[in-house]
């Protein structure tokens, strides 16, 4: 009787090896979302909605570019507060630096175009790159991005609504940009008065040597 001596095998691989799964790193529950966000998409939604009264039509903000920036930031933000993960956060606070940085050289053409509102424009982005910063990752940046864009947006809407050429989308801009300004104090205000949990050590147990 002859034996086969058959070698052990181990388990089988794949031939295609999976990725191993990615753990998002949250930043934590806010209160502020919900009125953030929607302020911020309310923001973005007038800017296809007509806003001041025009000679023979209604004018409409999207067929002016260089009044984009509010309604922009409006959607950033929207998006922004919709996600609870830190690489969000990071995207997020990209974003804000570029809209920053195009305002700042949007406002350098307008200089050249027009000169007075253009310095005013420029002074707003250089602000707006101070708050938000050119380099890290600081939520509580954001949360000032915010104050000051709600801030701003609701002085510029609310001298169009004490005019009689003002419109639907001027009134719900200036309600938005109240909104705005409100969530990011409250936004603040969670991360000034956050503390973070404490860390639990084990008891230390003594034992007599044998």
């Amino acid at each position: 009787m002859h034996v086969i001596m058959v070698p052990r095998m181990g388990p089988a691989k794949s031939a295609i090896d999976l990725p191993k799964p990615r753990i998002e790193i949250e930043v934590g529950r806010r209160r502020h979302r919900r009125l953030t966000g929607s302020a911020g998409l309310l923001l973005f939604i007038c800017l296809f909605l007509p806003a001041v009264k025009g000679c023979s039509e209604p004018i409409y903000p999207v067929s002016m570019p260089m009044f984009w920036h509010p309604y922009v930031y409006g959607l950033v933000f929207a998006f922004g507060t919709a996600t609870v993960s830190l690489r969000g956060l990071r995207y997020t606070i990209v974003a804000l630096r570029v809209l920053a940085w195009l305002t700042v050289v949007g406002a350098g053409l307008l200089v050249i175009a027009t000169g007075g509102p253009g310095i005013v424009e420029l002074v707003i982005g250089s602000c707006l790159i101070a708050l938000i910063g050119t380099r890290g990752y600081c939520e509580r940046r954001m949360a000032l991005t915010a104050i000051a864009v709600g801030a701003m947006s609701l002085l510029w809407f609310g001298l169009w609504v004490i005019t009689d050429s003002g419109l639907v989308g001027v009134y719900l801009s200036t309600v938005a940009s109240f909104g705005l300004l409100v969530g990011g104090l409250v936004w603040l205000a969670e991360l000034t008065l956050a503390r973070p949990p404490p860390i639990l050590l084990p008891h230390a147990q003594a034992r007599r040597r044998e």
